[in-house]
């Protein structure tokens, strides 16, 4: 499973920012995905969802159906959805 500084690096290395239609795209289908895991896994959390994407991820790029620059919108879009936020991060460390 990738981190979400994995993924920003991996962004960061596309060719090109992600265009606003290609971060709409990523949205919706990270939202798609989010609503299977909804409907099949009893225990979602964070790490769930991340290790999701990724096999779904792959699998695009295996067969052809992801573009780099879409690969790089969805992995920006993971990196800020998928990170710990700072209130849980903090209210734990309590």
């Amino acid at each position: 499973m990738q981190t979400s500084e994995t993924h920003a690096l991996h962004a960061a290395a596309a060719p090109g920012a992600p265009t606003l239609g290609e971060r709409i795209d990523a949205i919706e289908k990270f939202l798609e995905q989010l609503v299977v895991l909804l409907e099949v896994e009893p225990d979602l959390s964070r790490a769930n969802i991340a290790a999701w994407l990724e096999i779904v991820g792959a699998s695009a790029r295996a067969h052809g159906l992801q573009t780099p620059r879409q690969q790089a919108a969805m992995e920006l879009l993971c990196s800020r959805v998928l990170a710990p936020s700072f209130e849980l991060v903090q209210s734990c460390s309590r």
